[in-house]
């Protein structure tokens, strides 16, 4: 009796030491395939948030030129330059693909460092929404000014500009003679577009401003996690 006992114990001591190790694998398999699933998506998020840093960079650049250039038109000096260059407005050109991407895959809820996962959330929601904000009210006073001066002062003709403020391609530029232009520095209601619009690309420049800083810092904090899962 003990003899077959001490069997059926030591094959059964072997079947739980099996399913033990077999899971164990499987477990250290797993482990190791979230790891790099994690890595890869902090990877592409690294990436995404450097191309979102040039974009800054380049918007912070353009609204700073656009302001001084509204300036010089309030106090006098406008000219078919200065007028062109208030014209256009710096639409959103975002690097989401990637976050979206991962927000489908239960890849962030197996992060440890969850605090670096909300961080992330809270830089592509928050951020991206103040800008989103600034760049539709820059959009909606750019249509308005449009159609103010388009009813206002007579445009000679369009051409193309050879500016490269805004990128590589060409703009379309309104040319208008001297004496149009004098009429439309007297206008009131222009002056006082252009005063609305220095005070949007000021408010966008804050948030843009905001936004970077928190790119760098994410920045930064993905480098150490990606050095943390390398290990």
């Amino acid at each position: 009796m003990r003899k077959y006992l001490l069997k059926y114990s030591l094959e059964f001591l072997v079947i739980v030491m099996g399913i033990s190790l077999s899971f164990y694998l499987q477990q250290y398999v797993k482990g190791k395939d979230d790891i790099k699933k994690q890595k890869e998506g902090l990877v592409r998020i690294l990436q995404d948030l450097k191309s979102d840093n040039v974009i800054f960079d380049l918007t912070i650049l353009t609204n700073e030129n656009q302001i001084k250039a509204a300036e010089r038109i309030l106090k006098g000096e406008l000219n078919n330059k200065d007028y062109n260059l208030t014209v256009p407005y710096f639409g959103t050109f975002f690097n989401d693909t990637s976050i979206k991407s991962l927000m489908n895959t239960q890849v962030f809820s197996s992060f440890k460092n969850q605090d670096l996962i909300t961080n992330i959330l809270k830089y592509y929601k928050n951020d991206y929404d103040f800008i989103i904000d600034q760049s539709s009210a820059d959009e909606d006073l750019m249509f308005k000014r449009l159609d103010y001066v388009s009813q206002n002062v007579l445009i000679d003709y369009v051409s193309y500009s050879n500016q490269k403020l805004f990128g590589e391609f060409k703009l379309p530029f309104f040319n208008i003679s001297n004496l149009e232009l004098n009429k439309l520095k007297l206008k009131s209601t222009y002056l006082s577009y252009l005063n609305t619009f220095i005070f949007i690309k000021i408010s966008y420049n804050n948030f843009v401003k905001k936004a970077k800083d928190s790119n760098l810092k994410l920045q930064l904090l993905i480098k150490e996690e990606i050095k943390v899962l390398s290990k």
